[in-house]
């Protein structure tokens, strides 16, 4: 696990560009953990800038991505933890689709950063036990979380994240992808009613 703490006392120039998701750098291509790492941090300093630590982990089968708390950190300083299925560096995506979906994986950890222990414990507990295929508590929990990454500009890049996992999924995590996410024409429509960045 590569671990890196930063903190952010004041906002970048990049938190402050137009759109948060305009601060992430287009770094073609991201095709090491050390590059991913980096695109990580400099898309935490644009979007949800803070003093906290930062872990990225490769876990195989993932299906794509997924933001935790190290479970070793939870009774000190804790480090958030975001997970990514190495297939990701085998046929990278472009940079900006993969800022967009660790603006998302961001907007997971923002809500762990507001949770006591024992409310993180219990959220895990009740993540692990929906169904992805039927659960509409799920769904509407993840889209919540498209939604951060949509209102700080993030739509183009999010799209094109989705039209990638849709190409390399299996028809069963597709078909899940495409239930509890929003789609590029669902993202398209977004951006028309809601704006580009209204975030």
């Amino acid at each position: 696990m590569l671990t890196l703490v930063l903190a952010c006392a004041e906002p970048t120039a990049a938190a402050t560009a137009t759109c948060a998701c305009d601060g992430i750098p287009d770094v073609e291509p991201v095709s090491s953990e050390t590059a991913l790492l980096e695109l990580l941090l400099a898309t935490r300093d644009a979007t949800f800038p803070g003093e906290y630590a930062l872990a990225l982990s490769a876990e195989a089968n993932l299906a794509y991505f997924r933001a935790s708390i190290d479970s070793d950190s939870l009774a000190g300083d804790r480090v958030y933890v975001v997970s990514y299925d190495p297939v990701i560096l085998d046929d990278p995506p472009a940079a900006g689709a993969l800022g967009a979906i660790l603006v998302h994986e961001l907007g997971h950890v923002e809500d762990y950063r507001l949770m006591e222990n024992a409310e993180y414990v219990e959220f895990g507990l009740w993540y692990g036990a929906q169904d992805p295929a039927t659960s509409d508590e799920l769904r509407d929990y993840e889209r919540a979380t498209d939604e951060k990454a949509l209102q700080r500009g993030c739509a183009e890049g999010l799209a094109a994240m989705r039209e990638w996992i849709y190409a390399h999924a299996t028809p069963e995590v597709r078909a899940e992808k495409e239930r509890n996410y929003y789609t590029p024409a669902e993202i398209e429509a977004w951006v028309a009613e809601s704006g580009r960045c209204p975030g």
